[in-house]
C-alpha cells in the first residue's frame, strides 16, 4: 500500500530539518506554525515514527529523521525534473529564472554577457537580483529565487554548492595608492592602510576581518560601505583602498583613475561560487544562464591573467 503523504508534508518536514526550528520553517514556507506542525505530526502518523526530538531549545531529527530527510529531498527533486522535463516538451527554450547575484558579478559581469544571452533566449523571462552573499542565502532558504552566486558560501545541509571559479581578491585604489598598479602586494609590508570594508553581508568580509585579527592587514583607518560601486568610487577619489573579487573590477582593468593590485599574501580569494537547494535542481533555462556566466567568469579570469604582474 502506498503511503498517503503529500508534496506539502516533504516540503514542511524538510524545512524543519534543515532550520532546526518549526518556528523558523514556519517562516519560511510562509505558513502558520500550527499548520505546519500538524503536518508534520501527520507525516510522523502515517510513517509511524518519531521524526525530531522535540524540546524548549529547538529539535533535533531522530535517527528515523536523517534517513527519511534523504528520501524526501530525492523525491522533491525527482518531481522538479518530472516537472522541468514536461515542461522542455514544449520544444523551444522557455521559463522563469529569478536569480541572486552578488554586485561584483552584477557590476564586472553582467553588462558583458547579458545582452547576446536576451537576445540568444528570447522566451526566458529572466528576474535578477542582486544582494550581498548573506542576503542571497537567505533569500534561496526561502526559495525566493532560484539560484544565488555568492563568494565564501556557509555549508549548508539544504545547499548544493559548485564552483565557478574567478581570481584572487585585489586591492583597489585612486591614484595615490601605495602601490604601482598591476604589482601584486603582500599587505602586510604595506603602511597601516585606510581600509574601505564590504559589510558583514558580504562573503568576503570575513576573511579581511580574519587578516585584520592576525595582523596580516595594519589598518590606520575603517568604515564599511554597502555598495560596490560606491566603494570603488570612494576609493578613487581619495587615499583609501578596498579589497574585492578580481570581478568587480574588471572592466575597469584599462582605467587611468584606479589601481589595482593582486593580493598575494595574505591569500585572499574571490571565489565565485554558484549555490542552490538540493531538493531543487536547476531548469533548463536557468542551466543555460549560469552556463553563460560561467563562460563570463572564465573570461574574465583569462584576461585578468594576462594584464597582471606575474612577478
Amino acid at each position: 500500500m502506498i503511503p498517503q503523504i503529500s508534496v506539502r508534508q516533504l516540503q514542511y518536514f524538510a524545512a524543519v530539518y534543515e532550520e532546526g526550528s518549526f518556528s523558523r520553517a514556519a517562516e519560511r514556507e510562509n505558513c502558520s506554525q500550527p499548520a505546519l506542525s500538524a503536518q508534520v505530526r501527520l507525516l510522523e502518523g502515517v510513517l509511524a515514527s518519531t521524526l525530531f526530538e522535540r524540546s524548549a531549545s529547538g529539535v533535533v531529527p531522530t535517527f528515523a529523521g536523517r534517513q527519511f530527510y534523504q528520501h524526501a529531498v530525492a523525491i522533491l527533486r525527482s518531481l522538479y525534473v518530472a516537472e522541468r522535463d514536461i515542461s522542455a516538451i514544449a520544444g523551444h527554450v522557455s521559463g522563469d529564472v529569478c536569480a541572486g547575484l552578488i554586485p561584483s558579478v552584477v557590476r564586472g559581469l553582467l553588462p558583458t554577457f547579458l545582452p547576446p544571452f536576451v537576445q540568444a533566449y528570447p522566451h526566458i523571462n529572466l528576474q535578477l537580483v542582486e544582494g550581498f552573499s548573506g542576503t542571497l542565502l537567505n533569500w534561496l532558504l526561502a526559495q525566493e529565487i532560484d539560484f544565488a552566486v555568492v563568494v565564501e558560501p556557509p555549508q549548508h545541509e539544504a545547499l548544493e554548492i559548485t564552483s565557478l571559479g574567478g581570481g584572487p581578491a585585489v586591492m583597489i585604489a585612486g591614484n595615490q595608492g601605495p602601490v604601482p598598479s598591476g604589482h601584486p602586494v603582500r599587505l602586510q609590508d604595506l603602511p597601516p592602510l585606510k581600509l574601505v570594508l564590504p559589510t558583514p553581508r558580504h562573503g568576503l568580509r570575513s576573511s579581511i576581518e580574519r587578516s585584520i585579527w592576525t595582523k596580516d592587514i595594519k589598518v590606520a583607518r575603517s568604515m564599511q560601505m554597502d555598495s560596490v560601486c560606491g566603494m570603488i568610487e570612494f576609493v578613487k577619489r581619495s587615499d583609501w583602498v578596498t579589497i574585492l573579487p578580481t570581478v568587480a573590477i574588471i572592466c575597469d582593468i584599462d582605467s587611468d583613475d584606479l589601481v589595482i593590485n593582486p593580493i598575494v599574501d595574505p591569500p585572499l580569494q574571490g571565489q565565485l561560487y554558484l549555490v542552490h537547494l538540493k531538493k531543487v535542481p536547476l531548469g533548463q533555462s536557468a542551466t543555460l544562464f549560469v552556463d553563460a556566466l560561467q563562460r563570463e567568469v572564465d573570461r574574465a579570469r583569462s584576461f585578468w591573467e594576462s594584464v597582471s604582474d606575474p612577478a
